[in-house]
């Protein structure tokens, strides 16, 4: 029989136990080992005494009849029974006492009580033993069979609990430790060790199942990683799907895990092995992306490449996905069509998706990857978009490429830049995104060189038309305007030097992301566009010396250029429109130097601002002197905080103040140019968007002749300024301004505010916040042409009574075979055919009229209520001319004197007044 190894605890117990009632002597003798010591009990000091034979009891023992004051405990292991008479009869009971094991257990772990059997078990005799040091105590009164082997496994490998707690965890701890071998070493000679293996297996299955029996057999072989491996391949399986190499990945199990090809097999088949991999494997950690290029290793060797391939896991898998975008981004570019696009967004989603995606590319890489997606929905609207008519004034194709470049030519731009950044992709993806980039480009540049002619008409017609603001006019319409709008709105006008319209998105991006300041619903008078303000034009050349001092004297004045910026306070302050409103107020302009010492405004800032001054000015240079810096270095405010703007912005919260963010200008990125020599000869005046000419010279290729009463260096005899924005004259910076692009002439304007502004400042609705409008097809939405479906139509059988028709039936203009398919009927359509009051508003109407109607309404409502006259021809099946007589006869939608549909003809828009149409018809969308 084994001896046991007893402790003061067990020895404390027993005592305790032995004498609940009195015996006559104070010697006990238990069997057992262990080591010397002292106990007390009841107020009787015990002596622990081990000993070694007969003769080392009887030299221990006290004489006969001496007194004792204290106890003593005999611990005997030479021998298990009888012990000779005299010395037996000295000792309490007479005989050797045994302690009993779930005794001895319960003791061992501070418990009361230990499950029913658990003392017999090989994990117990090794515990009892004394083979395991640092055992802690459990916290109830009963030691259960898990208290046990939770602590056993902490204090003999240091198996933290929580690694028990579920499969994936007992993995990782796997994986963390190499004593397995030995381990399983030391059970080949050990008998108890052996009894205990097999009982921690069992012990495993039933806690964590076959995943517990895979994690410990793969830790005693060292194979931890092989046997992910393993689980890597046959999950690569389920997304291939093909019985042969289900097969054959089956066969190389037993060579890739030798040992645990059976434990590899039951993990897959309890069906967690992908949240397992999920949870053990981090393709963050180098290691572990070591371990799934050893698992493609295995895959290819044996012959089975195609399911590497088709892994979300491994390299393999996520370079097929990478040629898959780049195919299907290659069949759009040849052949934009809706089908197309959606293939292409089906597999860039699935290359996102890859579980190496965000771990081998960078995230300006991911970054870029999704503006090719938006760029790809873009070229595809531009194809479903109806063309600019071709008739009309001369100048008008630059008021409706003005007025599109406010819509969405920001965020063209920040995905143009953003796309010509990416790096680190497979050739092939690399290949299709620079043809991406280049028929972009291609419809870019044509909207660049058209609306530039445009433009120059424009400015020699005299700058006609309410559809676009001179950027002169910035304080007349619109800072004037919105101040007029009562006495508690007060403005601080945020003069962001050369900020493009790309920066300005950027930026509400960020303030957006931030929760911080929003545009407003304050709108120009008499314009219905989809921004509330319309296009700013700069004043070209589109340089600070030029059209700044328009925006800031208020008139534009071609002298301006040769007087540089130094005047610009007092143009300032003598600006007519804001005079007039603000009357003796000084009016203070403040400029770079002036605003910013370190991260903080200046005081005088502070107080103009945090003032009863109506407005405030202040010049921000933080783009502009971005603009000369290193192509090398590529700026993204929807990351980057300018810091002036956040420190004004803040001040401007504090006083109650909206903000007009405003451009001079704006600017195109250099990183796109080449440098076109030779242009400039020496001692002539020009930079690298624009240049003087001599008498006789026309512009070349690329350039556009400005105005006459543009401003011109002194002895030239014209300028001539780019549209080409991948053209420069000179070596250019990482911004540059002076052409006419439209990124360059298009400058920014947007009213902005807290949050909580209106609530503050007397309920004012036009000062409450709004979401920056998104195109379409930057949120990836595909465009298809707007003829909606309408029911059929049964003509009557006998001819109706001829009516005046307003408008000459024409068939419908069907798109062309290139053009994507119609869309299915609209649903907020759908119930106004259902409507009671529609049907009564529209009784004396023919059905085939009022289906037209309802064709032309499905219009109106896809594009978002608001369209150019132009394209609402267009996608309506009539001339231009006609659609005056369109509106008319959806006039019959009119109730009480209120428009439902309206046509701005000054704006050459059709406006749609939804929430009068769900009221007066009583339909939800």
């Amino acid at each position: 029989m084994e001896t046991p190894l007893l402790s003061e605890a067990d020895v404390r117990l027993e005592v305790e136990r032995l004498f609940r009632r009195d015996h006559r002597s104070k010697l006990l003798a238990l069997f057992g080992r262990g080591q010397p010591g002292r106990i007390e009990l009841d107020g009787l000091k015990w002596e622990i005494i081990p000993t070694a034979c007969e003769l080392e009891l009887r030299s221990k023992l006290p004489a006969p009849g001496a007194p004792s004051a204290s106890g003593r405990v005999y611990l005997i292991d030479w021998v298990e029974d009888a012990l000779p008479l005299d010395i037996s009869c000295r000792l309490a009971g007479g005989r050797i006492y045994h302690v009993a094991r779930d005794a001895r257990l319960a003791a061992l772990f501070g418990a009361r009580q230990v499950d029913q059997g658990l003392a017999s078990t090989a994990i117990a005799r090794l515990v009892l033993s004394g083979g395991v040091d640092g055992l802690r105590k459990i916290t109830g009164l009963r030691l259960t069979t898990t208290d046990l082997w939770t602590r056993v496994l902490e204090a003999r490998f240091g198996i933290p609990e929580s690694s028990l707690d579920s499969g994936a965890a007992w993995l990782r701890w796997a994986r963390s430790s190499d004593a397995g071998p030995a381990f399983a070493r030391a059970c080949e000679g050990d008998d108890l060790l052996r009894a205990v293996r097999h009982e921690l297996l069992g012990w495993l299955e039933e806690r964590l199942g076959s995943v517990g029996v895979l994690g410990f057999r793969a830790w005693e072989l060292g194979l931890v990683d092989r046997a992910l491996q393993a689980l890597l391949l046959l999950a690569a399986v389920e997304q291939n799907g093909d019985a042969y190499l289900r097969g054959l990945v089956n066969g190389q199990i037993a060579s890739i895990a030798p040992g645990l090809a059976n434990e590899v097999r039951g993990a897959y088949a309890s069906g967690s092995a992908q949240s397992l991999l999920e949870t053990v494997l981090s393709v963050e950690d180098e290691a572990d992306r070591r371990l799934l290029e050893g698992a493609q290793q295995h895959a290819m060797s044996g012959g089975a490449s195609a399911l590497a391939t088709a892994s979300d896991w491994l390299p393999a898998g996520h370079a097929s996905r990478e040629a898959a975008v780049a195919e299907a981004l290659t069949k759009f570019i040849d052949a934009p069509s809706a089908e197309a696009l959606e293939a292409v967004l089906a597999v860039f989603d699935h290359l996102s998706a890859h579980r190496l995606d965000h771990a081998i590319r960078r995230s300006e890489h991911i970054e870029a990857r999704k503006m090719a997606a938006r760029l790809s929905a873009w070229l595809l609207a531009r194809r479903v978009r109806p063309q600019l008519p071709e008739h009309g004034s001369p100048w008008q194709p630059a008021l409706e490429l003005a007025r599109r470049y406010t819509e969405e030519g920001g965020f063209l731009d920040w995905a143009r830049q953003s796309l010509r950044g990416m790096r680190g992709a497979g050739g092939a993806l690399m290949a299709a995104v620079r043809r991406l980039s280049v028929a972009v480009d291609a419809v870019a540049r044509a909207d660049d060189q058209r609306f530039a002619t445009a433009y120059v008409s424009w400015v020699d017609a005299g700058k006609p038309s309410n559809e676009v603001l001179p950027i002169e006019h910035v304080t007349k319409r619109i800072v004037a305007q919105f101040l007029k709008g009562g006495e508690h709105r007060r403005l601080l006008l945020v003069l962001m030097d050369g900020m493009s319209y790309a920066a300005a998105v950027q930026v509400l991006q960020r303030l957006r992301d931030q929760r911080r300041w929003s545009p407003i619903a304050w709108r120009l008078s008499g314009w219905n566009g989809q921004l509330p303000i319309p296009p700013v034009l700069a004043a070209a050349p589109t340089l600070t010396e030029v059209s700044r001092a328009a925006l800031f004297a208020g008139v534009a004045d071609p002298r301006f250029g040769d007087q540089g910026t130094d005047k610009d306070e007092a143009r300032w302050a003598s600006n007519p429109h804001v005079r007039d409103l603000v009357g003796e107020e000084p009016l203070k302009v403040f400029f770079r130097r002036e605003i910013h010492a370190g991260h903080e405004l200046i005081e005088e800032v502070k107080q103009a601002i945090a003032g009863d001054q109506r407005v405030v000015a202040v010049v921000v240079n933080a783009i502009d002197e971005q603009l000369k810096g290193s192509l090398q270095v590529a700026v993204d405010y929807s990351k980057t905080p300018i810091l002036p703007l956040e420190a004004l912005l803040s001040a401007a919260d504090g006083a109650e103040r909206a903000v007009l963010l405003v451009a001079d200008h704006g600017h195109v990125a250099g990183d796109a140019m080449r440098v076109v020599a030779g242009r400039i000869p020496a001692r002539r005046e020009g930079g690298a968007r624009w240049r003087a000419l001599a008498e006789g010279e026309q512009p070349q290729d690329g350039e556009v002749l400005l105005p006459r009463t543009s401003w011109k260096p002194r002895g030239a005899a014209g300028v001539a300024a780019l549209w080409d924005t991948a053209q420069a004259n000179r070596a250019p910076h990482y911004g540059e301004h002076g052409g006419l692009s439209l990124a360059e002439a298009v400058a920014p304007a947007f009213l902005i505010a807290p949050e909580w502004l209106d609530r503050v400042a007397g309920d004012d609705v036009e000062l409450s916040c709004r979401v920056l409008p998104e195109p379409d097809w930057w949120t990836l939405k595909i465009a298809r042409p707007a003829v909606t479906s309408v029911a059929p139509v049964e003509e009557p059988s006998t001819p109706a009574k001829a009516q005046l028709k307003l408008i000459a039936e024409e068939p419908a203009k069907m798109p062309t075979a290139s053009s994507p398919p119609a869309s299915t009927e609209l649903a907020l359509v759908g119930r106004l055919r259902a409507s009671k009051l529609f049907t009564q508003q529209v009784a004396g109407v023919p059905k085939p009229d009022a289906e037209r109607i309802l064709t032309w309404l499905a219009v109106l409502v896809e594009a978002g209520g608001s369209l150019a006259a132009a394209d609402f021809a267009w996608l309506c099946g009539v001339r231009p001319h006609q659609v005056g007589g369109v509106v008319a006869r959806m006039g019959v939608l009119n109730a009480d004197g209120f428009a439902i549909v309206e046509h701005d003809v000054a704006g050459r828009r059709i406006v749609l007044h939804k929430a009068r149409l769900l009221s007066q018809f009583g339909v939800t969308e």
